[in-house]
């Protein structure tokens, strides 16, 4: 087994919290429930004249969806390297967390 594999966090990589990547995946779901609505079901549908959105709904929307994305950004850990919060404060490396 190599270094690596026994000590995943010494690999340069961007990580998210379990709760973080569980949130990325809702937010996926929902712009492709998004993407669906949108989508014209029958073929009179498609040859209508596109159903009126009132600018106020997708605003709420969009920010709804921006919300999400910065929360879920807030997680990741940076910068690339992962780091114990009490190295990221200044503390050594070799000092221990409570």
């Amino acid at each position: 087994m190599t270094e690596a594999a026994r000590h995943p966090d010494s690999e340069p990589g961007y990580y998210l919290p379990e709760e973080a990547q569980y949130r990325l995946q809702q937010l996926r779901d929902h712009m492709l429930f998004l993407a669906r609505l949108a989508q014209p079901r029958t073929l009179a549908e498609e040859r209508e004249a596109a159903k009126r959105v009132r600018a106020g709904e997708l605003a709420v929307c969009m920010e709804l969806l921006a919300e999400q994305m910065d929360m879920v950004l807030r997680e990741v850990s940076w910068p690339a390297q992962r780091q114990s919060p009490y190295q990221a404060q200044g503390h050594s490396a070799d000092w221990e967390a409570p």
